[in-house]
């Protein structure tokens, strides 16, 4: 179907129901099998295309409900990961924000695939509208890992950017056309945008599909983890072989939006206008004024609106809710062209 202007999507994720992760336990425990499990998997990513498509959102995901987490389920499909790593802090701001971090003991190399062909597979068949699969980028599964294996981490990058881009292939060859590489913590790292910039372009060759970067400031339990700006991944993150960049702009109020008018690019630019990190529901108006101010260094036709990241961490209800006023505040921009 055409998009009109002004296409609404997602970062990714959607709430996790605690009844998933109870069916997942039960599963490991012997007490249901296999079958019910993954049952559950799809009663659960039926239950997140239904939300989004209600809310009226135009690209949609299967809100990454398959996954134990954005790191975890690519690091424990990956050889040379140990998953028994220690707590480690996430970001530089708050050191009591930890995560468990596997441990990269061997060459990282690929086993038996990540399975993500099989969930784009569903989730095409049972959306009605436009689908994008999100994966993990190879820096962010680089940072969320104690490394003792590589001398240095850009050699574990560029190693895991070989791996995962046999993955976006395979994503390519099951009929997908639209996929998302998020990149949180390049943000963290600002030294590194040169090769960074190069593993990017390494993970996406040959890959046969629209291709979008997501970059934000952290969003682990709806808090931020760096302290970094977007100034400084300027104008490197624009060398990307990507169709479009993804930025949170609502937590900021627009802070960085005038890079793109420093910076002239051809690129769409997915812009935040919903912020993940409050409680608070915004009103369509909120919605709306966020987006008249993001045109004023923005074409419409590059533009695209979003959340300012997932929604994995937040009551489902609150996330409806959000999507909702994200989606009625566009149209009432759309409305004023």
């Amino acid at each position: 179907m055409p998009l009109p202007v002004l296409p609404t999507t997602v970062i990714g994720s959607y709430p996790f129901p605690k009844w998933l992760g109870t069916v997942r336990d039960l599963g490991t425990q012997g007490k249901l099998t296999q079958a019910d499990v993954v049952e559950a998997h799809d009663a659960a990513v039926r239950s997140a295309i239904m939300d989004q498509e209600s809310a009226g959102v135009d690209i949609i995901t299967d809100g990454e409900l398959r996954r134990e987490t954005m790191v975890n389920f690519f690091s424990a499909r990956i050889h040379g990961f140990d998953m028994s790593g220690k707590m480690k802090p996430i970001g530089n701001l708050d050191p009591s924000i930890q995560m468990n971090d596997p441990i990269v003991r061997d060459k990282v190399r690929r086993l038996n695939g990540l399975g993500m062909d099989d969930h784009f597979a569903f989730l095409h068949a049972h959306a009605t509208h436009a689908t994008k699969v999100c994966v993990t980028g190879p820096q962010m599964l680089a940072k969320r890992a104690t490394n003792e294996y590589y001398p240095s981490d850009k050699e574990l990058v560029f190693d895991l950017a070989a791996v995962l881009n046999v993955e976006l292939k395979n994503l390519v060859k099951a009929g997908c056309a639209f996929i998302q590489i998020d990149e949180p913590v390049w943000v963290g790292y600002p030294a590194d945008m040169p090769w960074l910039v190069e593993s990017f372009n390494r993970l996406v060759e040959g890959v046969d599909a629209k291709i979008a970067l997501h970059v934000c400031y952290g969003n682990y339990q709806l808090k931020k983890l760096f302290s970094g700006e977007y100034a400084q991944l300027f104008p490197a993150i624009l060398e990307t072989n990507a169709d479009q960049i993804s930025m949170e702009f609502a937590v900021s109020e627009g802070a960085g939006l005038d890079l793109f008018k420093k910076y002239k690019t051809d690129k769409e630019v997915v812009v935040g206008v919903i912020d993940v990190k409050s409680d608070e529901v915004e009103t369509p108006a909120v919605v709306a004024q966020r987006i008249r101010t993001a045109l004023e260094f923005i074409p419409a036709e590059h533009m695209y609106i979003s959340p300012d990241c997932g929604m994995k961490f937040m009551p489902r209800d609150r996330a409806y809710g959000k999507l909702k006023a994200m989606v009625e505040g566009t149209r009432i921009v759309r409305g004023e062209f």
